[in-house]
């Protein structure tokens, strides 16, 4: 027979419901996170589209997508600064926190860039007449928008493998980046000084979205291991 007497039942069953509460809540953000990274993925492969296709109708598109993206970002951003505070979490609850503002940050980022892939190609008013740095873009934005929906889907299974595995793959992107820049040089006569400074741009914002899916795949596994998978702190990565 149970001698426990009514006011601690109370007591436990609170802590429970406040328990199992915190926990929907940590939920809600994780699950916010990789909705928000699906809709930058998605919005990455449309301005892919509007690049390699020459399809300038779908810059408007691109750049009213990210209008949700940035709604997303408040909302958890709020949701998880929220919850800091009010929960006082510790150990891994207190590491998923910090690392959920990380890695909204890196989202956040991300979707921006993708808006501004769109708007170098509005600059130069489509896609220069170059099979060659067509193909090595289209390589590219493939490249990118893979590792990037990667790291999605390891935020999604909280994968502990993710940080040094996307840093591996990113290898890809580097090298196809380096590729471009340098079919950049040996046409840049052809196209033209602004052509080509805005082509620069986009192969750096599309190298900085696969390094946000990096940093992304870093954070994935220090909410698992309380560790980051590299010594080299996250602030080397520059930022644009």
């Amino acid at each position: 027979m149970s001698t426990q007497q009514p006011g601690a039942a109370d007591s436990s069953r609170h802590h429970e419901e406040t328990r199992h509460h915190f926990s929907e809540v940590l939920d809600q953000i994780r699950f916010g996170m990789v909705e928000m990274g699906s809709l930058i993925v998605e919005n990455a492969r449309r301005a892919g589209v509007a690049i390699v296709e020459n399809r300038l109708d779908l810059v408007p598109e691109v750049v009213a997508a990210d209008d949700e993206i940035d709604q997303r970002y408040s909302e958890y951003e709020r949701l998880t600064f929220e919850t800091l505070a009010r929960q006082q979490p510790v150990a891994g609850d207190l590491r998923f926190l910090v690392s959920a503002t990380r890695i909204l940050y890196e989202l956040e980022r991300s979707g921006d860039l993708v808006v501004n892939l769109v708007r170098s190609l509005r600059r130069i008013h489509g896609f220069p007449d170059s099979p060659h740095l067509r193909s090595l873009l289209e390589r590219l934005v493939e490249a990118s928008c893979d590792l990037f929906a990667r790291s999605i889907y390891s935020l999604s299974e909280l994968d502990a493998t993710a940080g040094e595995r996307l840093d591996r793959e990113d290898d890809v992107v580097d090298d196809l980046v380096a590729s471009f820049y340098h079919q950049i040089g040996r046409e840049s006569e052809h196209i033209g000084l602004e052509v080509g400074i805005q082509l620069t741009r986009m192969g750096r914002f599309l190298e900085r979205i696969a390094d946000h899916g990096v940093n992304t795949g870093e954070n994935t596994t220090y909410i698992v291991t309380a560790e980051f998978p590299r010594e080299t702190p996250q602030s080397v990565r520059g930022d644009l």
